[in-house]
């Protein structure tokens, strides 16, 4: 259905529901099956885990495929009305942050609705780090639910690789917390970077509110310091380089004028992380804000299956969300650490 930058989506069908069926690409530059096979490996050592994942605000796991190509596939759910963003922008055209409006009220049912479902990650046994929370990896079911998606996908290399094959698993820039930044990179080969845990999540957290009342990433508005105004960030690797520097995304529109918003936000993305709310305060402090007529169904009425709102596929296929496993000479992880 359509081709991404780390394979293709396909759609088809499973015991007769509609599924999204993600295709890794394995690249032109890994050396013959061996990164293949990591990845059948990781597969099958962390679908033992996915399957016991079970909440309604968690997108749920149907299995790994690894028949239908060269790389494995991912088996999920089809969700017509694709991630949040696509969702609010059929929803609501044309209306972005705007106060006082149906739009911010459902957006802070569905956020409190992912703080539910990280809640529950963080709370698993063993806790499971989400790793790449933004609206890329949110959906919305057909019952107007927010769920979860991508959670605890990592990628363990074998350490006979060639030493210039670099397989890190590298989140977005813009959503990642300081210390994920910061961190040393491991001796052990082809190790994916560490520093990923439960506070980095709520960095992101913080970063994913912005966005979905915005509608633009993090740091895609103008950004001022004291030499005046600048121009967009257009690059991840300017929206680093401030964060490297102790700065932050412009508040704006209700995250601006809402106190409890706009501290919610500002405790969430602190440079400490052990000053960061868990996802368990974070609920307590948006639910009281939720509306009672806007709170969502019983987890037993909350469905996660797909349907055929066709004007959403396409845009549900071009925005999928998976974490970016990148295979290069250089690893992305690498060169963000090259910019302090």
């Amino acid at each position: 259905m359509a081709s991404v930058s780390l394979g293709t989506i396909r759609r088809g069908r499973f015991r007769k529901e509609k599924v999204a069926i993600k295709i890794f690409d394995g690249g032109s530059s890994l050396p013959g099956p061996a990164f293949a096979n990591a990845m059948k490996k990781m597969l099958e050592e962390s679908s033992g885990t996915w399957r016991r994942v079970d909440h309604p605000n968690l997108v749920p796991f149907y299995g790994v495929a690894f028949s239908l190509a060269y790389m494995p596939a991912l088996v999920y759910p089809f969700y017509a009305n694709g991630n949040i963003l696509s969702y609010l922008s059929q929803r609501y055209p044309g209306e972005v942050d705007l106060e006082n409006s149906d739009r911010c009220t459902v957006i802070l049912k569905l956020m409190t609705e992912v703080a539910r479902g990280l809640e529950y990650l963080h709370a698993f046994s063993p806790p499971i780090v989400h790793g790449d929370v933004r609206s890329a990896s949110i959906f919305v079911d057909d019952s107007d639910h927010a769920v979860l998606c991508d959670y605890g996908l990592a990628l363990s290399m074998p350490e006979d690789l060639p030493e210039y094959v670099l397989a890190r698993p590298v989140g977005a820039a813009r959503w990642m917390a300081p210390e994920i930044m910061e961190t040393v990179a491991s001796d052990i080969p082809h190790a994916p970077p560490s520093g990923r845990t439960k506070q980095t999540d709520i960095y992101a957290y913080a970063m994913t509110l912005l966005e979905v009342y915005t509608g633009l990433p993090p740091f895609g508005q103008s950004v001022t310091d004291r030499r005046g105004t600048h121009p967009l960030v257009r690059t991840d690797d300017g929206a680093v380089k401030i964060v490297f520097e102790g700065g932050r995304p412009p508040l704006s529109g209700i995250l601006q004028s809402n106190e409890t918003l706009r501290t919610l936000v500002e405790k969430a993305w602190d440079a400490l992380p052990e000053n960061r709310p868990d996802a368990a305060e974070i609920i307590k402090i948006l639910e009281p804000m939720v509306p009672e007529d806007s709170q969502p169904a019983p987890a037993s009425q909350a469905t996660h299956g797909g349907s055929s709102k066709i004007p959403a596929v396409l845009q549900q296929l071009l925005g999928y969300p998976w974490n970016r496993i990148r295979t290069s000479f250089v690893s992305g992880y690498t060169s963000l650490r090259g910019l302090r």
